[in-house]
């Protein structure tokens, strides 16, 4: 019962200021209950069928599609890593899940929940707002020790950052941007900043069509677009065509992948791949090709996105890291936050190594063709 329901419930029988002092002492109960729970995880045994980890996960507010089952396996492979599931168990009831991958780099081992490189925005654990989040990030790192982890990441929008740092743990902070899809193409288009609602029209009077599309040749469309924008910065794109099409494997038989093109004279100019999972759209990559950016089919292109979007039930649109050109299709800049734990300093050697990636991608970019 809720503390409002409790209030009515006391001011029908007892004076006001007897009526506070009981809630506060319910309140106060409910503290050091939760104070005196006992957490702890534990791996989860034995595989699940990929419907039986969805309906799992659906319960929890803090799921995403990086949750999914679908998800999940496509990291597997596409990364070579092992996807591990632990338990969170407290009084030995299960009471949420935290799915990653275990990543070995010669004698460092890693928990990634999720890791750069993935394009994988969230994961993290699944859990509702009835745990103790300070209980949760005392046992994780419980956790990190006894496995034997020497460097691990969480990233979820339900995190308390503020707790994170309280035990220690380090707090990187990001950017994305998202948009609330409304439920029709007008209104849609009229959270649009007006240059860029001109930009919808101008598409579609140059004879532009956007379609939604299975193509098999969609892949190579897309790819190609990729390495041309990824040209102008003298770099190569952090992943493969191969990579593309696994992802396309997963996520399109259960209808969570939306593959958009715009085409202009029959002749594909702009590719689109966004993930959808319930009320959420993700977006994984925006491609067009340069030669023709002033017919505006980026505009026209994201435009059918986001109707197709409310067509499925979507409410939300995050567009996935900065780029304030977003602010234009009437999205908010939101932070991100990663909770990353370190030993060894190895938080500091990942950056430096970062930064060397780069470097090389440069590199091997102006020398290697």
């Amino acid at each position: 019962m809720a503390n409002a329901d409790i209030l009515k419930i006391f001011k029908q029988n007892f004076p006001y200021a007897l009526t506070c002092k009981i809630i506060l002492a319910v309140k106060l109960i409910t503290y050091f209950a939760r104070c005196n729970l006992f957490m702890y995880f534990r791996r989860m045994q034995g595989a699940l069928k990929e419907s039986a980890w969805n309906r799992i996960i659906e319960k929890y507010p803090s799921n995403t599609v990086y949750h999914t089952a679908e998800w999940l396996e496509y990291i597997e492979e596409s990364q070579g890593v092992e996807k591990v599931i632990y338990e969170i168990v407290i009084d030995e009831q299960v009471v949420g899940y935290l799915p990653g991958f275990i990543i070995k780099k010669g004698p460092i081992k890693i928990f990634g929940s999720p890791f750069p490189g993935w394009t994988t925005l969230y994961m993290g654990p699944l859990i509702d707002d009835t745990i103790p989040q300070q209980l949760f990030f005392k046992e994780f790192k419980k956790l990190m020790q006894k496995e034997g982890y020497h460097y691990a990441e969480l990233c979820n929008r339900f995190l308390d950052v503020d707790i994170a740092k309280q035990e220690n743990f380090i707090v990187e902070e990001g950017i994305t941007y998202i948009a609330e899809v409304k439920p029709s193409p007008e209104e849609i288009l009229s959270c649009y900043k007006k240059t860029t609602r001109n930009c919808v029209r101008k598409a579609i009077k140059n004879g532009l069509i956007a379609e939604t599309t299975t193509d098999g040749s969609f892949i190579d469309y897309y790819y190609t677009q990729l390495q041309e924008v990824f040209s102008k910065d003298q770099m190569k794109p952090t992943y493969s065509k191969e990579r593309v099409r696994l992802l396309i494997k997963k996520l399109l038989p259960s209808n969570k992948i939306l593959l958009t093109w715009v085409k202009y004279q029959d002749k594909v100019i702009a590719c689109y791949i966004d993930i959808i999972n319930g009320l959420w759209m993700h977006s994984f990559g925006c491609v067009s090709a340069q030669e023709h950016l002033r017919l505006c089919p980026n505009e026209l292109a994201r435009f059918h996105v986001m109707c197709t979007a409310a067509e499925k039930g979507v409410k939300y649109y995050d567009m996935t890291g900065g780029g304030t050109y977003k602010a234009k299709f009437g999205s908010k800049e939101t932070k991100t936050y990663t909770i990353i734990y370190s030993r060894y300093g190895l938080f500091y050697i990942r950056n430096l190594a970062k930064k060397l990636i780069n470097l090389r991608n440069k590199i091997k970019y102006k020398f290697g063709r």
